[in-house]
């Protein structure tokens, strides 16, 4: 249930960047993929989705930048929980398909707009959640440079769960609601080793988390981690790829996505998840 775009993100920014540092003279079409496993599955949001059977999760799409430097993407989202659990309620092996569009691009020096529509469907259709409509607004600042192998690279962002009649935390207000997103991904980057340290808190009203009694602050999750990665040599001409691996730790804060993870997770209510996996992504 519901997609994580923590991998998503780093590989649009990685393909507009690439494209606007070539300044073609035309429009400059671009790829990526991606494909990881995992012990767990957990949202940017902080929702508990799986807990046993591990995730494969399979990322693809194209950008499409323009002369200006305005960058349009396209893309699906996959999810597989190959050992899943009936007594989850889950019935197949697909947890969960999304698709989504956007559009990028500096409105300053360093800093980048962006605004994305994503949909949610669940690849368990009698008794997950109905498709979810969302668009999320997003602001960038990259400090990277060529100068000096660190970064901050500060960012907020803007979900809005605009049409749906299932919440994207469970327990929460289904629909016409909303969580903000304030985060940092510290980076060390080499040409032949990057250190980033995913960062973020959710911030949001009551009712995105929990209705009626349930009402539980403002807070959703806190998570840090750190993914390492290094690109892979073999791979020659205009084709790009690298081999990752990362550890996240995510902090429920808030007491209904404790709850929602033990309804989701056979009566799990540990505060505390690590998930932990490796991948390897490609681009052209």
């Amino acid at each position: 249930m519901r997609t994580i775009y923590c991998v998503s993100a780093l590989v649009l920014s990685a393909c507009s960047s690439l494209a606007a540092a070539e300044e073609p003279s035309g429009w400059a079409l671009h790829g990526f993929g991606d494909i990881s496993v995992r012990n767990d599955y957990v949202t940017p949001r902080g929702l508990v989705v799986t807990t046993r059977g591990a995730a494969v999760q399979v990322l693809d799409g194209l950008v499409a930048v323009a002369p200006n430097g305005i960058a349009f993407h396209a893309g699906t989202w996959l999810d597989i929980n190959p050992g899943y659990s009936r007594k989850d309620g889950n019935i197949t092996a697909i947890n969960e398909f999304d698709f989504f569009v956007g559009v990028s691009g500096n409105i300053a020096k360093n800093l980048e707009a962006g605004v994305e529509y994503s949909q949610f469907i669940s690849g368990q259709p009698s008794v997950a959640f109905q498709d979810e409509r969302n668009i999320e607004f997003s602001l960038k600042y990259k400090d990277a440079s060529k100068d000096r192998p660190f970064s901050l690279n500060p960012y907020a962002k803007f979900f809005w769960a605009f049409k749906s009649k299932s919440s994207t935390v469970v327990t929460g207000k289904a629909g016409k609601t909303f969580d903000i997103e304030l985060g940092a991904v510290p980076t060390y980057a080499t040409p032949s080793f990057t250190l980033s340290a995913p960062t973020w808190i959710t911030v949001g009203p009551k009712t995105y988390w929990g209705l009626g009694p349930y009402k539980d602050g403002n807070f959703g999750v806190f998570t840090t981690g750190l993914k390492a990665s290094t690109p892979i040599r073999f791979v020659k001409g205009g084709a790009r790829a690298s081999v990752y691996a990362f550890g996240q730790y995510y902090h429920l804060i808030n007491d209904n996505l404790v709850r929602a993870k033990a309804i989701l997770n056979s009566g799990d209510d540990k505060r505390d998840q690590l998930v932990f996996g490796a991948g390897i992504n490609i681009g052209f």
